[in-house]
């Protein structure tokens, strides 16, 4: 059974929408970053660089749903296709980590200087399930609505999740992906654990010394057997997981955890690594993290697999990574070499593992495209995407 992404919206710091997200993508020079500083989210007021949705007032109430409706808006032709299935069999499955604690930042700011909780916040709004719900409600969706919240890999989980609600029959419809919005618990939180960069971030350079947090959603419309499209239909081929537990918050330096899932993903999609045309990595550019990664790449693909990390475009969007990078992977594969991969350009030379880094833009067309996910707990996804024409 073929389980088909007929559909992608997605929002970040790229832009708002698949052309906004190309243009960025085609256009990107190292000159022009993305990226932008921000000394409102630091409790130190830290000029620190974020992958912030310009479109959206950083100070908007309900912030996280407006990301959602932009998501939304994106879709609906591709809804409007499957308007004759039963609302009871449509679900949602959303990954995030923050939900709406912007929101509560917000009001608690209010609260400081008025006394006064704002009219418009309920606590409510902070449920990790609040942002799933709200995607059911504005549907009018009735299958099984939650939300998956395992830090960094969490809406990559969101997509294997839907995935098996659909191989039981549980759905035929399931909206599936991630949101997260900038906010003090995140960029402070990773400020605690000596984890930002005090610049943008270099993926895999010997230089990388942090992160540039960042927000956005990505959702998309996932079903099994018929595409909803005709041409360069795009398929979740298969999804690896595994959960190494080896520090809370700190990589298995050995990697076996990510290898062990990159490994599950291969044998689920039924593909060698040498079927792979492009990894889309983790690459958060901590020095833990990259080098972790990159022995296990090398261990299943050796240097032969052209890779990158986006997070230098987007920031890393946390509970919203899965779902973004792998809308990039499903943009790339349907550009058919139209458009160019993400490159790092590497400031000084690697010291990680003997791997294919991508440093400089190309434009290959692509079979497929594996895109990696890793989180805090040693929790691992990785996600295969291809392209059918059935």
């Amino acid at each position: 059974m073929t389980y088909w992404l007929n559909d992608v919206g997605v929002v970040s710091a790229m832009g708002v929408g698949q052309q906004a997200t190309l243009a960025s993508l085609n256009n990107y020079h190292t000159d022009t970053p993305l990226l932008q500083r921000n000394t409102t989210l630091s409790a130190q007021q830290r000029p620190l660089y974020v992958g912030m949705v310009n479109e959206v007032a950083l100070d908007e109430a309900k912030r996280i749903n407006t990301f959602i409706e932009l998501c939304l808006a994106q879709l609906q032709a591709t809804l409007a296709q499957l308007a004759h299935i039963d609302k009871s069999r449509i679900a949602v499955v959303l990954g995030t980590s923050t939900s709406g604690i912007q929101d509560g930042e917000r009001a608690r700011a209010v609260f400081e200087h008025t006394s006064q909780w704002p009219t418009d916040f309920d606590y409510y709004q902070q449920e990790l399930a609040t942002p799933a719900q709200y995607i059911a409600q504005q549907l009018g969706a009735q299958g099984p609505c939650y939300s998956i919240s395992t830090a960094c890999t969490s809406s990559a989980k969101a997509l294997l999740s839907a995935r098996a609600l659909l191989k039981a029959d549980m759905a035929d419809v399931v909206i599936c992906g991630g949101v997260d919005t900038l906010c003090q618990l995140t960029i402070n939180g990773f400020d605690a654990l000596a984890s930002l960069s005090d610049g943008l971030c270099q993926p895999f350079s010997s230089n990388r010394d942090g992160i540039n947090i960042g927000e956005g959603a990505a959702l998309f419309v996932m079903t099994q057997g018929e595409s909803a499209v005709t041409d360069n239909a795009i398929a979740l081929c298969g999804g690896g997981e595994s959960s190494d537990a080896h520090h809370i918050s700190a990589p298995d330096p050995n990697g076996l955890g990510a290898q062990i899932a990159m490994q599950n993903a291969l044998q689920q999609a039924q593909l060698a690594a040498h079927d792979i045309d492009y990894i889309n990595a983790h690459g958060t550019a901590t020095p833990k993290n990259d080098a972790m990664e990159a022995l296990a790449i090398n261990r299943v693909f050796g240097n032969n697999t052209p890779l990158s990390s986006s997070k230098h475009l987007t920031g890393h969007t946390l509970g919203a990574a899965g779902a973004i990078e792998a809308a990039l992977c499903w943009l790339l594969l349907k550009g058919q070499g139209q458009h160019a991969l993400p490159y790092n350009s590497l400031t000084t030379a690697s010291n990680v593992a003997d791997i294919k880094i991508i440093k400089q833009a190309f434009k290959p067309k692509l079979r497929y495209c594996l895109s990696n996910s890793f989180a805090f707990g040693g929790n691992n996804a990785s996600l295969i995407l291809g392209i059918h024409n059935e």
